[in-house]
Order: C-alpha cells, then structure tokens, then sequence
C-alpha cells in the first residue's frame, strides 16, 4: 500500500499521535489474541515478551496463519537463550507442517539447515519450496488486522487520520523473514552445483508466485545471484529488473487516494477512505500482487 502521507506535512499529525497513544495502551491492556499480536508488535524490544505474546495469541487462536507465522519468525531471533516458548517447541517446523502449500517455510527452513551446513536438509528444503503454488508472510493480514483496531477505535476521529495512524504503523512494520531470505543462497556454491540448481529454481518459484513484491524481489536476487551461465543471468537480471519496475507502478497507483485523503472535502476524503481499505482487504485476500493486477 502506498504511503498516505506522501512525506508532506500532514493535517491529521496531531489527531495521529493522540489516537497512536490509545491503539498502544489497548493493545498493552487488552487480554484477547489480536491484542496479543498487537502488543508483540508494539515492543520488538523484548524478544522475551515479544515471543510471550504471539504464543499467548497462537494457543488462543491455532487456526489463525498469522500469528502461526509471526511466532515462527520471531523464533528465527539468534538470541541466547531462546524464549521459552521457542525453545519448547520448533515453531518453524510447526508454521511449515500447518501451512503445508506456502514455500515461505520451507525456504526459511532451507536457511536454517544452510546455517547448520548440511546441504543435503538446504537442498531439500529448497526443492520443496520450490514445488509450493503460493509464498505468502501474511504481512498484508497483519496489515488489515492493524487498520481493523484502529477504525474500532473510540471517538469520532477523521477517518482519514485513522488511515494514516494504520499506514503510518505498517510502514514501522520490518519485513517478515526478509533477512533470512537475504542470506539464503549466497553460499550456495559450497555445496555443489546441485545447491546452486535448488536455488535457483526456488528463487525463481519466489519471484513468481510471492504475494507481495518484497518477497518477488527477494526471490528474483536468488535466482539472480545462483546463474552459473550467462545466458542465465541475463534472464535472471531481467526477471529482477521486470519485478521492480512492477512494484514501483504498483507503488504508485496509490498516490491518488494519498493526495485525496488530505483533500479539504469530506466526500473526497470518504472515497479515498472507502478505496483505500478496499485494496487493503483484496491484499489481505489475494495478495499485494494480485490485488495490484485487479486494479
């Protein structure tokens, strides 16, 4: 989603700050799963507390993929010793098991196993990533989940302010399991030629079929930095240049609805509102990829 606030002052920076305090002192108040979520989100400080909540909501809600994954990446945290709750159970291999056809999983599995130097678990991993049809982080229903909290909340604030505190929060938001991914491949030659195949293919599966761009992108510099021919990196450079060229169109699809929400009439700002939350629900669905295509 595109930044409502375009990097111009804002009119709604007071209304903003106050309703931001409140968001923070329900979520740090409120015993209930999304609260839970929402506090781990607050205070990434603390991986103690942090992991302490997302298990609080994953045990009240199993079903729900989001807090399966957020507890599986903040798991990822090389902390010693790990929290309790990562230490008990392997969190990772419990996201992958209950999420059987997203490839997210078994990739962050696969840089887990390459971390570990056994190859053969990397190489693995990677082709079962690569046979998945969908890499999804679920960031987009994060995302939702956030603006759902904060248009609940009390008052009669601008709603377009209310958007401006979820994008202003989504924006604080690191990426899921970027970094991971990032490190994912780059040594692959260590292991062999069949390493470099298995990325490749992943990379490629990534840059494909990833719900959001981030995740494209991060699956093209995979396959990018995994051609051994040169006929292969040309292809792979420009699946990677294609991605990028795509994601800032996309990007910038939203900077009319930006631009309306500081509009000084309430019809215009009301639409933009309504747009705005519409694509935020079919990214929430569909992916920001898809949602993108549909317009």
């Amino acid at each position: 989603m595109s930044d409502p606030q375009q990097g111009a002052p804002s009119r709604w920076q007071a209304d903003v700050v106050r309703m931001d305090d409140a968001m923070r002192t329900r979520a740090l108040s409120v015993d209930a799963p999304r609260a839970r979520w929402l506090a781990a989100e607050i205070d990434r400080g603390d991986i103690d507390l942090q992991v302490a909540n997302l298990a609080q909501a994953r045990s009240r809600m199993p079903t729900e993929k989001l807090y399966l994954a957020s507890l599986a990446l903040a798991c990822l945290e090389r902390v010693q010793p790990l929290p309790d709750a990562c230490d008990a159970t392997d969190r990772l291999a419990d996201w992958a098991t209950r999420d059987a056809d997203n490839g997210i999983p078994s990739l962050l599995l696969a840089e887990r196993a390459q971390q570990r130097n056994n190859g053969a678990s990397m190489i693995a991993y990677l082709e079962e990533a690569a046979s998945r049809p969908r890499f999804d982080d679920y960031r987009a229903r994060g995302s939702l989940f956030i603006w759902e909290e904060v248009r609940s909340l009390p008052g009669s604030d601008e709603p377009a302010a209310r958007v401006e505190l979820a994008a202003t929060w989504g924006l604080a938001r690191p990426a899921y399991g970027t970094g991971s991914l990032q490190a994912l491949c780059r040594d692959a030659a260590r292991f062999g030629d069949t390493a470099r195949g298995a990325c490749t293919a992943a990379g490629n599966a990534l840059a494909q079929r990833g719900s959001t761009w981030m995740l494209r992108t991060a699956g093209a510099r995979i396959a990018e930095r995994n051609a051994t021919t040169p006929d292969a990196q040309t292809r792979a450079a420009s699946q990677l240049a294609d991605v990028q060229r795509r994601a800032y169109e996309c990007a910038q699809l939203g900077n009319p609805v930006a631009a309306a929400l500081q509009s000084p009439e309430g019809a215009v700002r009301a639409a933009a509102v309504a747009q705005w939350e519409a694509r935020l629900r079919r990214e929430a669905d569909v992916g920001e990829v898809a949602a993108c295509a549909a317009g």
